[in-house]
């Protein structure tokens, strides 16, 4: 039998992705539009102004966040992308936005994948409906 949840994957390519926090959350609903179920996770390098100058040991360069839910139709999806230290010197032109890979799955297939630009600044707030391939 075919899992029938949702996977969510938040990556980047980026040298700098260290430099953020991300938290998903989602609200599960079932084809009646009724919310079901709730799912969040998230990796936390550091707290907000760490002002760090290089990645904290054990951060993996190629890290990947992972939000899974329980079987549902379809979901609304929160992804918080948020600095804790932000780019050297004082130019905020400098910094061009990157790139986060946002992939998601279905049953073991995948059925998007996004490219969002983030704000090395401000980094960014992303709402988005997921629905399963009908």
């Amino acid at each position: 039998m075919t899992y029938e949840g949702f996977r969510i994957e938040v990556s980047s390519r980026f040298e700098g992705w260290w430099r953020y926090n991300a938290a998903l959350m989602c609200g599960c609903f079932d084809a009646a539009d009724e919310r079901i179920g709730f799912a969040a996770a998230s990796s936390h390098i550091a707290d907000a102004g760490a002002g760090l100058k290089e990645p904290p040991a054990g951060t993996p360069r190629d890290r990947t966040v992972v939000l899974t839910t329980e079987p549902c139709d379809h979901l609304v999806l929160y992804i918080y992308i948020i600095p804790h230290t932000l780019p050297a010197g004082n130019d905020i032109d400098t910094p061009r936005p990157f790139d986060v890979d946002v992939t998601v799955s279905f049953g073991g297939k995948r059925i998007s994948k996004t490219v969002y630009k983030i704000n090395q600044w401000s980094g960014a707030s992303i709402e988005t409906r997921v629905e399963k391939e009908k």
